[in-house]
């Protein structure tokens, strides 16, 4: 299976292209994973495949903005980089008018003819498309009933007493006998095939109709060159491990930079949260008074870099999964760097929102003006949210987006419930208590608690009468977080990200097995 697929390209029936890559930075992506060459050859391989698949005036569109027909050139264009002896298209004419078709399939003839193998499946082929075939192969519950030229279709089922009307697609009428219009005659022609054995109705061969001899009258094209010579020695990845984790690690840097909705909107949002809770919470931190509502506004903020963490991850990575079985598949790279080069391109998107939203809401809401404090806060926000990404990206590794959506509150949900914000630990039952030490969520939020209140800090200013947590640590003790440590939960939070992370790329990788 390794050899065959240094030898082969998948080309699917939806064209899963990055939209915001434009076309030559496509085919570059494709030129610097595929092959071995300086900036000058690679460039000119890559004009003289745009200029053959006709993309060459198209060469600065966004892929998301090409027309069908370009989108399937171009998906072409891609695996023709390196030259694959064996090409496989899933309906390749699907979701095209019937010009743009027959061009489809005229350009897998002519590559046909340069000496490749091209095998592509059509459900309903019109009577122009399947004269356009060299040799058809089709299938019925599985089984074969018929492999030959497409000219000796029509005389292969009048051998079985099956007379295809005049001016009637041979490709229709096969269909209906295989639905069964006409009687069950699935087995005759099985049998009569040899279920795909019998190669009586290739081009080349002469063969008896009712006592005449008919002897096809069109040659099989002749292949100018074959590949397959050319692979017998190739490495299974072209390009090294470093190389492959640098070109997409820019890749995904272009399209998070254009990507409006995933980074900007995700910016944004966060400092438009921040500002709306800093309102809310408007200068609560140092007055003893509102030490409670502190103690909600420090929840709500993990919460919330949690939660957006958390979703937007699990609803973003899966769909760039057909994009990944399609390169993966056609060794483009290996799983573990397009992971890696995902994780570090999101990287600093992630550090810049949730240290908007922490120092926005942390000045806002005029907590203990410190640098060590703003510090440990900020770091213990951000590795929470990396935590909660983790979790939501084994989620989205394993899940449809639809599943992922619906199960996704429900994994969630019991990482707030025993974060120790609505019920402390010491006032759950015994039995229950464990399931606390479960929860990344406790750990985020002790760590805050200890960045804004512990350390020795002095005793809070009142505004009212009387306060009754005017000294911090008698909130720390009230609950249950007198002896809560910074680091140590910073260390379980690291652990946590790492087994996440480890248990997300496994996920992945079964899935990409799975669906290949």
């Amino acid at each position: 299976m390794s050899e065959f697929r240094k030898l082969s390209a998948y080309i699917m029936q939806d064209d899963y292209l990055q939209p915001l890559l434009t076309v030559q930075e496509a085919m570059f992506v494709a030129v610097d994973l595929k092959l071995t060459l300086d900036h000058g050859q690679k460039l000119q391989k890559i004009d003289e495949i745009l200029t053959a698949m006709s993309l060459d005036a198209s060469r600065y569109t966004r892929t998301g903005e090409l027309s069908g027909g370009q989108r399937k050139r171009l998906a072409i264009a891609l695996e023709l980089i390196n030259n694959p002896p064996i090409m496989f298209f899933d309906e390749p004419t699907s979701g095209l008018d019937s010009v743009t078709s027959k061009q489809c399939i005229a350009l897998l003839k002519q590559l046909a003819k340069e000496g490749r193998t091209i095998i592509c499946t059509i459900h309903q082929p019109s009577a122009t498309l399947l004269n356009m075939i060299d040799h058809l192969y089709v299938v019925a519950d599985g089984n074969c009933v018929y492999t030959g030229s497409t000219q000796n279709l029509v005389s292969y089922l009048s051998t079985i007493g099956l007379y295809c009307p005049k001016h009637y697609n041979p490709a229709d009428y096969l269909m209906e006998i295989c639905n069964g219009d006409y009687g069950a005659y699935i087995p005759k022609l099985m049998e009569s095939i040899q279920n795909g054995k019998c190669n009586k109705w290739r081009l080349d061969t002469t063969f008896y109709l009712n006592k005449e001899i008919i002897t096809s009258q069109q040659l099989p094209p002749m292949r100018l060159y074959s590949f397959e010579t050319e692979f017998k020695h190739i490495p299974h990845y072209a390009a090294s491990s470093w190389k492959q984790l640098c070109v997409l690690v820019k890749r995904n840097t272009i399209r998070l930079l254009r990507d409006k909705f995933l980074t900007v909107s995700r910016i944004s949002m966060h400092f438009t949260v921040a500002l709306l809770v800093g309102i809310i919470y408007f200068k609560v931190g140092q007055d003893a008074a509102y030490v409670l509502d502190n103690f909600n506004l420090l929840f709500f903020s993990l919460m919330f870099l949690m939660y957006s963490a958390f979703s937007a991850t699990m609803i973003t990575f899966p769909s760039e999964l057909p994009i990944l079985m399609r390169e993966h598949f056609n060794r483009w790279y290996k799983l573990r760097w397009y992971y890696l080069a995902n994780k570090l391109a999101d990287f600093p998107v992630q550090l810049i929102a949730t240290f908007i939203y922490a120092l926005v809401v942390y000045y806002m809401s005029d907590q203990l003006p410190e640098a060590k404090r703003l510090c440990l806060f900020m770091l213990m926000c951000f590795v929470t949210s990396l935590v909660a990404q983790a979790a939501g990206l084994v989620l989205g590794s394993g899940l449809k987006v639809q599943n992922s959506v619906i199960f996704g509150p429900f994994v969630i949900l019991p990482f707030m419930i025993f974060s120790g914000f609505f019920v402390h630990l010491n006032d759950a039952h015994p039995y229950l208590q464990w399931l606390f030490h479960t929860s990344f969520l406790k750990y985020g939020f002790e760590g805050v608690m200890i960045a804004i209140y512990g350390y020795n800090r002095a005793k809070l200013k009142c505004s009212a009468d009387y306060c009754h947590f005017a000294i911090p640590e008698k909130l720390l003790t009230e609950v249950d977080m007198k002896h809560a440590d910074y680091w140590f939960n910073m260390s379980v939070l690291i652990m946590l990200y790492i087994a996440l992370d480890i248990a997300a790329y496994i996920t992945l990788k079964i899935r990409v097995k799975k669906r290949i």
